[in-house]
């Protein structure tokens, strides 16, 4: 197939399973939820959506179905990744501190003051593994 048809398909899949993945939280996980937040739900339509399209394409890898498969699979994986590690995190971060009066009026500066401490300790998690180390080469 070419990779047209490839793009086709797998934008196609990701709009049934963002589909899928809104009518699943509306139905089941948040059906008697009274708060309707639409960057939740759009949020974790999104990470189900790529979490299924990246399931998607190693059904496809082991069939050989998609000829273009390392393209879609780098992409997908780049999309969840910043979903997860930059725009999840952030969004946490805004919702904890717009639910504090004192910090109203800066909730944005205060959201990227948490959102930058997440990312220092997310950072720093990696540095007890052993590659990152300078003996690790020798």
């Amino acid at each position: 197939m070419s990779f047209l048809v490839d793009s086709v398909i797998m934008f196609t899949s990701q709009v049934l399973f963002f589909g899928f993945g809104w009518l699943f939280f509306m139905r089941q996980l948040f059906k008697d939820y009274e708060v309707r937040q639409y960057v939740v739900q759009v949020v974790f339509s999104v990470t189900f959506a790529f979490s299924c399209t990246m399931f998607e394409l190693i059904i496809f890898e082991i069939l050989g179905a998609l000829s273009s498969t390392y393209f879609h699979w780098k992409l997908n994986l780049y999309v969840i990744l910043l979903v997860l590690i930059f725009v999840v995190p952030f969004y946490i971060g805004y919702f904890v501190v717009s639910n504090i009066r004192l910090l109203q009026r800066q909730r944005l500066l205060f959201a990227c003051m948490v959102w930058f401490t997440f990312m220092y300790f997310f950072w720093k998690l990696g540095d007890p593994f052993p590659i990152l180390s300078p003996k690790h080469g020798e």
